[in-house]
């Protein structure tokens, strides 16, 4: 690897990973939820890409397809136990509206169902800094930068179907 490159890794729906210094997350998403918990001090982040909200069944597997069960997965992966969540930022990106029109009831959008869930699950591990950026109409690709701690959400644009 040379000076200025870093290994991005791609998390793709249901995926959970960390990375850390030399390393960058990455996920795109549309009603998909992405759930990212920085530890900064420590040097270890984690990025979740979650398709639901809460899982039919607790389990200890590692996976990132429910929101409840990415979250326990990232505090697993991470090592982190509850004192240490209230030190962390976390983000809860995407949760867009992708296939119905714009005037639909968003409290029935399950990208909708899925942030508000998600931020509660987040704020019930006790993470009081969180970064959202839910909803609307667009994608949005997240990316982490594993080495510098920062994250940059960006907007996707729709491509309008050709008449």
């Amino acid at each position: 690897m040379q000076l200025g490159e870093c290994e991005k890794l791609h998390v793709t729906i249901g995926q959970v990973k960390i990375g850390r210094a030399g390393q960058s997350l990455h996920a795109i998403l549309g009603s998909c939820i992405g759930l990212g918990i920085l530890d900064p001090a420590n040097g270890i982040f984690g990025l979740a890409h979650c398709l639901l909200s809460k899982s039919s069944q607790p389990s200890t597997k590692i996976c990132g397809r429910h929101v409840d069960q990415a979250v326990y997965s990232l505090k697993k992966l991470m090592e982190l136990d509850s004192r240490s969540m209230r030190k962390l930022q976390g983000i809860v990106v995407g949760g867009a509206n992708m296939t119905l029109p714009e005037d639909a009831d968003p409290a029935r959008m399950v990208g909708q169902i899925n942030s508000t869930f998600a931020y509660k699950t987040l704020r019930e591990e006790g993470l009081r800094r969180i970064h959202e950026d839910v909803g609307g109409m667009l994608g949005r690709q997240i990316t982490i930068d594993c080495t510098s701690g920062e994250f940059t959400v960006s907007a996707i644009p729709r491509l309008e179907a050709q008449r």
